[in-house]
């Protein structure tokens, strides 16, 4: 859904071993994020997995760890190495919590992960607090669609997990949505997780 590469910076590291690997993270994140723009996310799996370790070993600054790593999972869960996956973006999660980073955009990545295997009671709390992080930035005012198809799904994780009052109860929410935002829609791609399966 939310690629994070373009909010890369540039970090000053010193000494010379922790400037190699940062280097070589950055080369690393750059091949997987244009593997990823072809659609080879296998490459791009291969590539961000280079780069978190570059990164780990060169001590790279919180805030880009969580990318890198969050970029990896979501390349695992696309071919298909799902508990690795839903690993490295708690991970990511755990960095973004430390580096004071916005935390919606892993709950997301891990409830769609669920969702997609079809683990719907799984995904459920993962919904909720994205949901819960996602009103703290005012998002059904300022990315209605976005926000509205996000609860279109918990809707349906809601429904599938048996919840069928809460399901109603979301699925009246996005038809309010809707209604007050009739051309709104999501500026963003989901991450087909499951779609590009790789045994190795």
């Amino acid at each position: 859904m939310f690629s994070r590469i373009i909010w890369l910076s540039a970090f000053a590291l010193g000494g010379c071993a922790s400037a190699i690997h940062d280097k070589n993270s950055d080369n690393y994140t750059l091949v997987g994020y244009q593997a990823q723009q072809r659609g080879d996310w296998d490459a791009a799996r291969r590539a961000y997995a280079k780069a978190v370790v570059n990164a780990e070993m060169g001590h790279t600054p919180i805030k880009s760890r969580s990318i890198r790593t969050y970029e990896y999972g979501r390349a695992l869960g696309v071919t298909c190495f799902f508990d690795l996956a839903e690993a490295e973006l708690k991970m990511a999660y755990k960095l973004d919590k430390q580096s004071s980073q916005p935390l919606f955009l892993s709950l997301v990545e891990l409830a769609r992960l669920n969702f997609s295997q079809e683990k719907f009671v799984a995904s459920l709390p993962y919904y909720e607090e994205a949901i819960s992080e996602l009103d703290k930035t005012s998002a059904a005012e300022k990315a209605p669609g976005g926000y509205a198809e996000i609860l279109e799904e918990y809707a349906i994780a809601l429904a599938k997990a048996g919840k069928v009052v809460d399901s109603k109860r979301i699925t009246a929410k996005v038809s309010e949505i809707k209604t007050k935002n009739p051309k709104a829609s999501s500026i963003t791609e989901k991450t087909p997780y499951g779609k590009f399966c790789t045994t190795k």
